[in-house]
């Protein structure tokens, strides 16, 4: 503790942008005050398995960040409760996608769901923060895919937060301009409200050079006060305004009428999904020149082939679904090729999943309904 209290000043005045390169430094003084017991972790191994599930190795600045909190294992932090890679799902038997589709079924949100989906990883356990009737889940996630398609050098993390059991209890939104002002504002509040050794007026400072690079919900801070008045969203002001900036945050609006379902138990609003969650603007018309383009990326895209593996089934696609089944069966992806293996038993007659009595029945039920608000 005392080690900090001499640091709490210095961190006070660190550089929000590169704070990724600092992180290691600060966070290694909480290995003995938060520690949490975990069960040796083959970290190495866990990124061979990840390459096993995603079919691409993991990024290097993840691999970097799972680094350092193996080194310090693991701790818990305000609002963060950091976690190992999870990939032990790919030593599983039998069809991973269908069981994490069917777990999601009964307890929603469930791991790997929102992940595969949205192509990105939480780096934290699904965690509770409030109590039985005003309990949320949120994770931090954290893309795959978004710096290497946009160019940059570390993607944006995004914030999760289920609240209640229907289609209107998720959020899903960037939280911080990069991986640096993620960890800053994680040791900012930590340091602050926790561990108490950064000082308000030090605390105000880091807030006004970080503000422009965060933006955070209200829970995050419920309930706290700052120079005797309440912290509020408006003192962070992170939007990302570019066109296609919002990548993760894309992929998760655009499949949420996909995720939703096959939930099930949705008999009583489908006209809801169909209004709501069914995106023009990301779920274009599939022409031939974006069909071509489909076939040799998507055996190496986890977000997309799920996409439009789902898609076409429900929409009726066949000649499309038919050649993205072929080529994704040959994925080096476990879950690109057990998606497929999946929906070609749904195309080839399956009815029964889980929730859903019959199948072919949602997808008559659903296009039609889409059909009223196209």
């Amino acid at each position: 503790m005392a080690l900090f209290k001499r640091n709490s000043n210095d961190f006070s005045k660190e550089n929000v942008a590169g704070f990724t390169q600092k992180f290691s430094h600060y966070a290694s003084q909480y290995k003995k005050l938060t520690q949490t017991k975990n069960p040796p972790i083959d970290l190495p191994g866990s990124f061979r398995d990840f390459e096993k599930l995603w079919g691409k190795p993991l990024p290097d600045y993840a691999r970097k960040i799972f680094r350092t909190l193996h080194q310090i294992d693991y701790p818990i932090w305000y609002r963060w409760e950091t976690a190992p890679l999870r990939t032990d799902i790919v030593k599983e038997e039998g069809n991973i996608v269908e069981a994490v589709l069917l777990k999601a079924q009964i307890e929603f949100p469930t791991d790997h769901h929102i992940d595969w989906f949205t192509g990105s990883i939480a780096m934290d356990n699904l965690v509770n923060i409030g109590g039985t009737w005003s309990g949320e889940n949120i994770s931090y996630q954290l893309p795959i895919y978004e710096a290497e398609i946009l160019q940059k050098e570390e993607p944006q993390v995004y914030y999760f937060k289920h609240h209640s059991p229907d289609q209107w209890g998720m959020e899903f939104h960037a939280m911080s301009k990069n991986i640096s002002s993620f960890l800053f504002g994680m040791i900012m509040f930590h340091t602050h409200f926790v561990e108490k050794t950064l000082k308000d007026s030090e605390f105000s400072s880091c807030v006004e050079r970080s503000k422009e690079q965060l933006q955070l919900d209200y829970n995050f801070f419920r309930s706290k006060r700052i120079n005797r008045r309440w912290i509020s969203t408006y003192d962070f002001s992170y939007q990302n305004n570019s066109r296609g900036g919002n990548l993760t945050l894309d992929y998760f609006q655009r499949a949420r009428w996909i995720m939703e379902l096959l939930k099930g138990n949705h008999n009583n609003y489908l006209s809801s999904i169909a209004y709501n969650m069914f995106n023009n603007g990301l779920n274009p018309e599939l022409d031939n020149n974006r069909h071509q383009q489909n076939l040799r990326h998507l055996p190496t895209h986890v977000p997309d082939a799920l996409y439009y593996l789902f898609r076409c089934f429900f929409l009726d696609e066949n000649e499309q679904l038919d050649e993205y089944i072929r080529v994704c069966k040959d994925s080096r992806s476990r879950i690109i090729r057990d998606a497929a293996l999946l929906v070609e038993e749904f195309k080839n007659g399956r009815t029964f999943f889980g929730e859903v009595d019959d199948l072919s029945k949602l997808k008559a039920d659903f296009k039609t309904t889409l059909d009223r608000y196209r």
